[in-house]
């Protein structure tokens, strides 16, 4: 069986769902030394992408954007992640939408995470408002407790993708084995109907996930530069072989 045919999304300069899955560094550093250091060590990497995590940045965002529009040589992926979902920063919604309306504000990143923990209506505003800036949208969600069945991890992704999302995010908690195949399963379905998601099963477990996206749909899969920022994420280098691996070829082209 060849690989899926996917509708290609085109942000950021990157064609997802067409080729490899996208390979996303996220960068973690708490201050400009440290990131300054960790964009130069990333520099070697096999990345399409970096993602900047915001909530683990103790100084002003506008500096740090500052040195990504410097410094970066790719797309970058701007992510605030709050405790619920897995991040450091505890903001009230109030804050949250505000934080980010104001790094729409700064510009200088492509793509833009928001949370769909935020309810409908703050979602959709955001969506708004980031599309108003030519800034594409992913909209993610993190279950850190357990994988649902498959039939509710579709309806999930479809909700995201119905409000406006360009690609929707799902990470969830595998437990047993047919956790790892209930993800792969719902994310076939999806981006059969949908177009490109982005999924992955955390931690040890669910590994296989983070490695199969050209088989599921799974159109980005992150990759560790410097630090992990999520458990089971794979080193760049060597998910970049495992993808060129694993990824399924038809009549010797990548699809």
């Amino acid at each position: 069986m060849g690989a899926i045919h996917l509708r290609t999304i085109h942000l950021a300069g990157l064609a997802f769902g067409a080729g490899l899955p996208k390979i996303c560094v996220p960068l973690t550093a708490g201050d400009l030394p440290g990131l300054e250091r960790e964009l130069a060590a990333a520099a070697a990497l096999p990345a399409d992408l970096f993602e900047w995590r915001l909530d683990c940045f103790q100084g002003d965002p506008a500096s740090g954007l500052a040195l990504l529009r410097e410094k970066a040589r790719l797309p970058l992926l701007a992510t605030l992640r709050t405790k619920g979902q897995g991040g450091a920063a505890d903001p009230s919604p109030q804050k949250y939408e505000a934080q980010l309306l104001d790094l729409l504000g700064q510009g200088g990143f492509q793509l833009l995470d928001i949370e769909f923990s935020w309810g409908r209506e703050t979602v959709s505003r955001l969506i708004r408002a980031a599309h108003e800036k030519g800034v594409g949208v992913i909209v993610s969600h993190h279950d850190f407790q357990k994988t649902p069945d498959a039939a509710p991890m579709v309806e999930l992704l479809r909700e995201m993708k119905s409000l406006g999302a360009d690609l929707p995010k799902l990470a969830v908690t595998p437990r047993f084995p047919g956790d790892v195949l209930a993800l792969m399963e719902a994310t076939l379905e999806t981006s059969e109907t949908l177009g490109p998601v982005i999924t992955m099963s955390m931690g040890a477990l669910g590994r296989l996930s983070r490695v199969s996206g050209g088989l599921t749909g799974s159109c980005m899969t992150f990759g560790a530069g410097a630090s992990a920022s999520a458990p089971g994420q794979i080193p760049a280098a060597r998910l970049s072989e495992l993808l060129e691996e694993f990824t399924p070829q038809e009549e010797g082209e990548r699809l």
